[in-house]
Order: structure tokens, then C-alpha cells, then sequence
């Protein structure tokens, strides 16, 4: 899959960046269409429409988390809003970057999945930056951590419904491997469960799905047997088994 992202700059000239996706099937293309508007193309017809935030329009408030090739941000909008943005840095990956921003555009809609607004480019950055939902309780990861006592039964099996819930639409609906599943991609926000970080998910039967993704002990233990390494397939049942360790972990 080849993905084309144009931008239009402010003097009018355009900017074309090329990349390949992880499938082999469809076309890919993303486009300016407005001046705060892009288009994404799937084989010559509009798949979905990301808006493009003015990087001024943004006051960062302080960082959330860091990794080898993210940051995370909790950033203020116009004096209005709280958004978070995941900004990508060093050498990062253009190609997993566009196919990021095209699979969280594509799972925008669940209760349970983070809301994605939409796209940005900070301090004159090449790559774009996303827009998502600020999620006030943070991670699952941490609230296991510091709710041990308190953590009820009646909440725990609305947690365990919620990422299930999550998880059935992906696969079900949407025909999406998450790929990543712990409790450290999964935030809270008002007692709701918000899954997120679509950074090493992709779509079934793409050409990716041979690549080891997950963290002990949540992945695939398919992927650590010598003689599945280098060929074995993720499949739903890869989220699966993720969600089971994870589920484990939510009602021990």
C-alpha cells in the first residue's frame, strides 16, 4: 500500500511525502482538500476526512509520558480545551506514522476506544503529531497500582467489559489487530475505560503481521517459540491472549 501525504503551505507550494503502509491491497493517499482539512484516500475514494490543528492555536502544560521515539503532552487549546498530543521524534517511522494516523482515524467512533481529533505539526516538525483525548485518570496500569484495596468487583467487571467491548469492535467490526494490548495502553476517563495507542496495530491479513509486537507477558507467546519466530501470523487471537493475561491482572 502506498500512501501519499500533501500538505499546502502557507505560501501556497506544496509538500509531498511518499511511504508505503502495511498492506498490500488498497491505495492510500492523503491530501490537503481545505487549508485545515486533510483527505484520506482508499483507492481513489474519500475513507476519511483529519483536521488539521494550527500548531500556535496550542499552550503545552506539561509532558505525560517519553518514549525512544514519542512524547506525550498535555496541551491546552486555544484557552478552551485539553487535548493530548503525541508528538513523534528522532528517526521516527513516516510510514508507521501516516498508517497510525489512518487506523486510529478508523476507530474513532467506539465509547471505549480514545477519541482522535485529529492532526498537528509542532515547532515546524516534518512528521504530523496526533490530537487525542485527555483521559483525567490515566493509566489502567497506574490505577491497579494505586487502587489494590479499593479495586471492586462491580468495577472490575465493568472494566473487563468495556476493554472487551473494545477489542470485539476492532476485530468484529473494523477488521483491526490492536497488536499492543497491557494496561499502559489502556486510560481511564471518568470511570470509562478508553483504549488507545494504535501505533503497532494493523489491519487483518496485512503484510506486517509477522512483526513480534507486545510486551511481556502480555504478547504472543507464539512469537517466543524458536521455531514460529521468524514466520508466525498475528491474528485476533494474538489480542486475545493479551487481553486474557490482562483481564488476570484487572480481577487478581
Amino acid at each position: 500500500m502506498q500512501i501519499n501525504a500533501m500538505q499546502i503551505n502557507a505560501d501556497q507550494t506544496m509538500q509531498t511525502y511518499f511511504c508505503y503502509a502495511n498492506s498490500n491491497i488498497n491505495l492510500l493517499h492523503l491530501e490537503v482538500c481545505h487549508k485545515n482539512r486533510l483527505k484520506i484516500l482508499l483507492d481513489g475514494e474519500v475513507s476519511q476526512i483529519v483536521y488539521y490543528y494550527d500548531p500556535q492555536g496550542f499552550k503545552i502544560l506539561n509532558k505525560i509520558s517519553s518514549g525512544a521515539s514519542i512524547l506525550v503532552y498535555n496541551v491546552c487549546w486555544k484557552d478552551t480545551s485539553r487535548f493530548v498530543i503525541k508528538k513523534f521524534i528522532g528517526n521516527s517511522n513516516e510510514k508507521a506514522i501516516i498508517n497510525e494516523i489512518h487506523l486510529t482515524g478508523l476507530v474513532n467512533l467506539h465509547p471505549n476506544i480514545i477519541q482522535f481529533y485529529g492532526v498537528t505539526k509542532l515547532n515546524d516538525e516534518i512528521n504530523y503529531s496526533l490530537v487525542l483525548e485527555y483521559a483525567e485518570g490515566g493509566t489502567l496500569g497506574k490505577y491497579l497500582k494505586d487502587n489494590t484495596i479499593t479495586f471492586k468487583w462491580k468495577s472490575q467487571l465493568k472494566f473487563a467489559k468495556e476493554i472487551s467491548s473494545a477489542i470485539s469492535w476492532l476485530h468484529v467490526d473494523k477488521g483491526i489487530i490492536h497488536g499492543d494490548l497491557h494496561p499502559n495502553n489502556i486510560l481511564i476517563q471518568k470511570d470509562t475505560i478508553k483504549l488507545a495507542d494504535f501505533g503497532r496495530s494493523c489491519l487483518k491479513g496485512s503484510d506486517s503481521n509477522t512483526e513480534v509486537r507486545g510486551v511481556i507477558p502480555y504478547m504472543d507467546p507464539k512469537f517466543f517459540e524458536p521455531q514460529n519466530h521468524s514466520y508466525h501470523v498475528l491474528t485476533e487471537k494474538s489480542d486475545i491472549y493479551s487481553l486474557g493475561v490482562l483481564l488476570w491482572e484487572l480481577t487478581s
